[in-house]
């Protein structure tokens, strides 16, 4: 054992020692302030969020019959109902999903903490893209795992790299394939081809993470990657979180029954079952033609912010930024035109009230530092505006 961290008198796990805070995380605690304009947050937008549909739903709920089963105590899968209505909306074939294959999980966090707990042993290799997304790089790394970041191109990761790695049996592959965080790409048919190839014959579990699905502007995506994969060997995770809102924690995991009763029995160590009243209300959501209205909204008021930023960035950044504009998500990957470390920048950007995420965090060790991720959802155009002015400013400041 091993002390914790900021208290040597509790001796704690040895998996504690390599244990620290979200760099996120940590940039949000500093930036809460009127006067920071923050593109660090992966946060939907509070104004577009659903209240008056949820305060309808709640009401309903809580006047009808099923009142006293959404404040109860429930089982460990979900809501049934809940579990139904995912496996029948869920992007596969029609009839390819039960009931008894979907976990409702708090966010589809958990279900990445779930998979790490079941499945990795201090040492086993993990494949992740490059960038990967934090938020599954931490449980990973919790567990003892020893990542391996594979190549990407503009169109996702690259197919020979993958099947090379995938002969050293690694423990499992996670991937983003949909309007990744932080990268905003997203995987074209021809390449889910070619990926699905490779994987098809490999004895790897493959883990899916899809929370943007549903936040595209110009095309709808094409079908997960596990939508034609075996789900004896893949497993598919969403998130209400991003089309209805973060705070009721709703998430969902997909896989084959056995999977998902693993998982049931690794949740009952952990919470017991997830917010149950949350369930309920997202189950009611679901059951709105007027919910599906409101997707359709935040799709357009995104599509409006990711154009407010680009312009704005084609604008005042263009000699100094490399970005693709994404077709979808939260996020516009940058990168800095003539080199240099993103962190040394947002401390100058910080002074000028601006916040961003160094994209190092998204990378193996001591790479990507020269990358940065810009969040778009949670301002309004006219204060994406201003924030990149002050991006602008940052970016004199810190060459000079």
């Amino acid at each position: 054992m091993v002390p914790f961290p900021d208290d040597d008198t509790i001796a704690c796990s040895r998996r504690v020692a390599g244990l620290k805070s979200s760099a996120i995380r940590e940039i949000l605690r500093v930036v809460n302030r009127d006067d920071v304009i923050s593109f660090a947050g992966g946060l939907p937008a509070p104004d577009l969020f659903p209240v008056e549909l949820l305060r309808t739903a709640a009401a309903q709920l809580l006047s009808g019959p099923a009142a006293p089963q959404a404040l109860q105590y429930g089982e460990t899968e979900g809501v049934s109902a809940l579990r139904e209505r995912i496996a029948a909306r869920a992007p596969f074939p029609p009839g390819r999903l039960s009931a008894s294959q979907v976990l409702v999980t708090q966010g589809s966090q958990q279900g990445l903490d779930l998979i790490a707990k079941l499945l990795i042993d201090p040492g086993d290799e993990v494949l992740v893209e490059t960038p990967a997304y934090l938020g599954a790089l931490q449980p990973f790394r919790f567990f003892g795992a020893r990542l391996t970041f594979l190549p990407c191109d503009a169109e996702g990761v690259l197919p020979d790299a993958l099947a090379k790695a995938l002969r050293r049996r690694p423990k499992l592959v996670y991937l983003t394939p949909t309007f990744q965080n932080p990268s905003g790409l997203c995987y074209p048919e021809s390449r889910r081809a070619e990926v699905r190839a490779v994987l098809a014959d490999a004895d790897t579990l493959v883990v899916e993470d899809d929370p943007y699905r549903e936040i595209w502007f110009d095309e709808a995506p094409p079908a997960p990657l596990s939508a034609g994969l075996d789900l004896k060997r893949a497993v598919y995770m969403g998130s209400f979180s991003k089309i209805a809102t973060p705070g009721l924690r709703i998430g969902f995991l997909v896989g084959s029954p056995a999977m998902v009763r693993r998982c049931v029995l690794a949740k009952q160590a952990t919470d017991l079952h997830t917010n149950t009243l949350g369930q309920h209300l997202v189950l009611s959501l679901l059951g709105l033609s007027s919910f599906a209205e409101h997707i359709v909204a935040i799709r357009a008021a995104y599509r409006a912010r990711r154009d407010a930023l680009d312009a704005a960035l084609t604008q005042r950044a263009a000699d100094r930024l490399v970005w693709h504009r994404p077709g979808g998500g939260m996020f516009l990957w940058a990168k800095l035109a003539g080199g240099g470390d993103a962190a040394h920048l947002l401390e100058v950007a910080l002074a000028e009230g601006l916040a961003f995420v160094p994209g190092g965090e998204f990378h193996a060790e001591g790479e990507g530092r020269d990358t940065l991720r810009l969040n778009f959802t949670h301002c309004a155009p006219p204060r994406l505006a201003e924030g990149v002015a002050r991006l602008e400013r940052a970016l004199r400041r810190w060459k000079a």
